[in-house]
């Protein structure tokens, strides 16, 4: 089913990997054309070779310039901005509080929080005289509950929440909806690499660990289940969705 994107323009951002690559494969499986977003130049390029049509942008998401940048391509190559996908973040540091430096916490707020802000503004710019769109924000279960050693994570993911309420509410009179993803333990390079940060000499036990944590099938999740939900609240399926933040976990926070 192609859920109404054919012709549609989709932007992606941490479109070289995990959530982005997975929407951006769907999207444009669908008839979207898509502007892939990422900082991984290589890795970019890359992968966009394999999504039809797609035009990869590097670019940093946590820098205005960049931000306006991919936003601007977009619109020079296709008149418009129909679909924003508003995912790319990193994990940072994993410390008590008292043993994080400042530059821990601004490095994962500027791409994770400020990113996500500029990016809000920038496609709100070109949504608005157009009467339309729809936006996905990409939070986290972080978004809902806190959890020691992971504050930066934790704060930036509660930001995305509230930008993303403050966004739906900007964006409905003009027809603009705004929704976001809470992903749980999803097995992605993230998820592994965190795991190796918790314990470095057994990261594979602490990957089976936490999988058996998940109420549901006992497994980390997808990044195709993650981007199932994304894409469906990207359609004109979920025309009457918008403001919500979305669990995708097993369970977990039930």
């Amino acid at each position: 089913m192609s859920r109404g994107f054919d012709g549609k323009i989709a932007i992606v951002t941490g479109a070289a990997a995990g959530f982005g690559l997975a929407v951006s494969t769907k999207l444009a499986a669908a008839g979207a054309r898509v502007v892939m977003v990422d900082i991984a130049a290589d890795e970019l390029h890359r992968q966009a070779k394999e999504v039809p049509g797609a035009t990869p942008v590097v670019a940093d998401v946590s820098k205005e310039a960049d931000v306006d940048g991919y936003v601007a391509r977009a619109v020079e190559e296709h008149g418009r901005v129909d679909l924003f996908f508003n995912n790319a973040g990193i994990e940072g540091r994993m410390a008590p509080m008292t043993e994080l430096s400042v530059e821990d916490f601004d490095r994962v707020w500027a791409v994770n929080a400020r990113g996500v802000w500029l990016g809000l503004r920038a496609v709100l710019r070109v949504m608005k005289p157009q009467k339309s769109g729809a936006i996905v924000n990409t939070a986290s279960m972080a978004a809902i509950r806190g959890a020691a050693t992971f504050s930066p994570y934790i704060a930036s993911k509660h930001a995305v929440a509230g930008l993303n309420r403050c966004a739906a509410l900007e964006g409905a009179p003009y027809n603009i909806r705004v929704n976001a993803i809470a992903p749980g333990h999803i097995d992605t390079r993230m998820a592994r690499d965190l795991t190796a940060q918790i314990d470095p000499d057994d990261p594979t036990g602490v990957f089976e660990q936490t999988a058996q944590s998940v109420p549901l099938y006992n497994r980390y999740g997808t990044a195709d289940e993650v981007a199932n939900l994304a894409v469906w609240l990207l359609s004109d399926e979920a025309s009457y969705v918008s403001g919500s933040l979305y669990l995708i976990d097993g369970a977990l926070n039930a």
